[in-house]
């Protein structure tokens, strides 16, 4: 889990503008792995590593044996044992056990056809010295951030954070690189399609089964590592499922808990660990007030004004810090998406549920992705996502939705089919709990556009004429609450504003954002 950036372009790149890249996102790696870099004629590649797969031997950049081919990569390979594997039955020959060399020699295998092999989250930059061209690609949904830009003179710039580039003047704007695709030959192409046909060849039973064996599969490959696992736990039926299933195949598993003296989520999440013998950490956030100065913070960490994304990483902030001793945690994101588990998910028929959980997940990694991301890079952990394993993704979108939100004894029942999967190993009181907001679980108010999380305090810090003149001078944006203002504001001191593709926002504002 890293940092990284590459500028390329037909003239020599300098060390020293790479530098300024890496600078501002040197939390996401450790500070004896910064500013591993590589100079090259037309290209500048570099990266802050945070160590966990080999990690005294997977230095990166890594460079092919011949010399030809550079990467730095950002991510983890789930399944790189196995390609590695097939690798070397056709002959080729490895020096380390990272998943890094395991990704290049895939590239140089099969180009872009590779990309249909990882099992993983990943945004990488591969150089190619002969040709003087570049390879960009990142993973189906968008775990893990990248963004690019072109200057006038056609060089491009690739980095993790907006804050890497925003501070170059001479790049007007800064681009978002959508999850699954990948750019070559200066191109953008997808590489990932989302099932659009639902089939259900499967009974009921059989698809609990299938589900349970897919969710062990991919909490299992996500804690292959010799190093402590920990799991934000909010005592909800999704990050309970990972919590539980961890432990099947890890030893040592500790749960992360925030809440204040009024929290739900720590009532029954500690219960849940206690009952359980399971090692928890309990972390009791500030007050509303405290938490509303947190925001200049946040907002810089996170690279957003949107309001359920900033009012719920002041809390999420809190969860990763709590976590800040572990270099890899857990966490439950994805379910609500994937599952049906929104109320606007509710009253829709068969068709509109399955085009609804697809709008969620192609903005996710905008929204609930990039909070988790950024806050836990912040204190420079990696955060893994179980449930957006591609088979099971493509497992849950192929069932109809009647498997996903049911009416039983005059109650509508979201998730259904979760919830049947973990029944044989949750308690009722977890597998059967009600979706609660992040902030409402933590013991604060909800994520209302009008009476949540520091809205009375926002209202009173912005006056009218200020909220107007915003919206005017930056129509483009457009700014709906004062509390949408009172964030933008920021982002605009920040220099964010030169990733316009903010201004499209859809999905975000009426998700309500929880700890998983």
């Amino acid at each position: 889990m890293c940092g990284i950036a590459a500028i390329w372009g037909k003239e020599s790149q300098s060390n020293e503008s790479l530098l300024k890249m890496l600078k501002p996102i040197s939390h996401r790696g450790e500070i004896e792995f910064f500013n591993e870099s590589e100079s090259l004629d037309h290209c500048v590649l570099g990266m802050n590593r945070l160590a966990i797969v080999d990690q005294e031997n997977a230095k990166q950049p890594f460079v092919s044996k011949d010399g030809r081919y550079h990467i730095v990569f950002n991510g983890e390979i789930y399944n790189f044992i196995e390609i590695r594997k097939e690798l070397r039955d056709m002959g080729h020959h490895f020096t380390t056990n990272s998943d890094t060399e395991v990704l290049l020699r895939a590239y140089i295998e099969w180009q872009e056809k590779s990309l249909e092999k990882l099992n993983g989250m990943f945004a990488f930059f591969i150089y190619d010295k002969i040709e003087n061209t570049f390879f960009a690609a990142r993973d189906p949904f968008g775990i893990k951030p990248l963004y690019w830009a072109k200057d006038k003179q056609s060089q491009y710039y690739f980095a993790s954070e907006i804050k890497s580039l925003s501070h170059f003047e001479h790049l007007e704007e800064i681009k978002i690189f959508p999850p699954g695709h990948f750019m070559k030959s200066k191109k953008l192409q997808s590489y990932y399609f989302f099932p659009e046909e639902q089939i259900q060849t499967l009974s009921e039973e059989e698809s609990i089964q299938e589900l349970r064996e897919f969710i062990d599969e991919a909490v299992k490959k996500r804690v292959q590592t010799e190093l402590p696992i920990a799991v934000y736990l909010s005592g909800g039926i999704d990050s309970t499922a990972i919590l539980a299933t961890a432990r099947k195949f890890h030893p040592d598993v500790t749960a992360i808990i925030i809440g204040n003296e009024h929290s739900t989520d720590k009532k029954i999440a500690t219960k849940y660990c206690e009952e359980n013998n399971i090692k928890y950490i309990v972390k009791t956030p500030p007050t509303e007030e405290e938490l509303l100065e947190l925001i200049p913070l946040v907002t810089q960490i996170t690279e957003s004004f949107e309001p359920n994304l900033v009012r719920q990483s002041t809390l999420t902030y809190h969860i990763a810090e709590a976590a800040k001793d572990f270099k890899v945690v857990l966490c439950g994101e994805g379910a609500d998406e994937i599952f049906a588990g929104y109320p606007e998910f509710m009253d829709l028929n068969e068709d509109e549920i399955q085009k609804k959980s697809m709008s969620f997940l192609k903005d996710l990694h905008r929204t609930q992705l990039q909070r988790v991301d950024r806050c836990s890079m912040y204190f420079t952990t990696e955060v893994r996502i179980p449930f957006l394993d591609v088979s099971i993704v493509d497992f849950i979108l192929k069932k109809p939705g009647n498997l996903k939100i049911r009416m039983e004894e005059g109650k509508t029942i979201t998730k259904y089919l979760l919830r049947k999967a973990m029944a044989d190993r949750l308690p009722e009181y977890i597998y059967n709990r009600e979706k609660v907001v992040l902030s409402e679980g933590a013991g604060y108010k909800g994520n209302k556009k009008i009476g949540g999380l520091f809205y009375d305090l926002i209202s009173e810090k912005l006056s009218d004429q200020e909220f107007e003149k915003y919206k005017l001078k930056y129509q483009d944006w457009k700014l709906e609450t004062k509390e949408e203002v009172f964030y933008f504001k920021i982002y605009c001191e920040l220099g964010y504003t030169k990733a316009k593709f903010n201004q499209k926002r859809v999905i975000a504002n009426s998700i309500n954002t929880k700890n998983s």
